[in-house]
């Protein structure tokens, strides 16, 4: 059974009780599903599973699908080091720029 959820935010999704597998993603350009997520799911009877979804930062990478409170933004590291080499980068540059006047 194929359910589509539009929207951020929480939603409930009755299920029958059995294995499900559970795909999670952002509508994107291209890729048209980025931050692809995977996960197969066992309900039982009566029973409710809560998971999250953490998109990732790069839009090429993964997102992650477990636990609440668990997932991690994939790329989230490597774009903060990014931003850090290119702070120092153009403050290094403009001190050069300084001096050279």
């Amino acid at each position: 059974m194929d359910i589509a959820i539009g929207g951020w935010g929480r939603h409930r999704i009755a299920v029958d009780p059995g294995q499900h597998r559970l795909e999670v993603w952002v509508p994107y350009v291209l890729p048209r599903k980025a931050g692809r997520a995977t996960r197969e799911i066992s309900v039982d009877e009566g029973a409710e599973v809560t998971l999250e979804y953490m998109a990732p930062t790069i839009t090429l990478a993964p997102g992650q699908l477990g636990a609440p409170g668990e997932q991690k933004s994939t790329g989230y590291s490597a774009v903060m080091v990014l931003n850090i080499v290119v702070v120092v980068a153009v403050v290094a540059l403009c001190a050069v720029l300084a001096l050279a006047e």
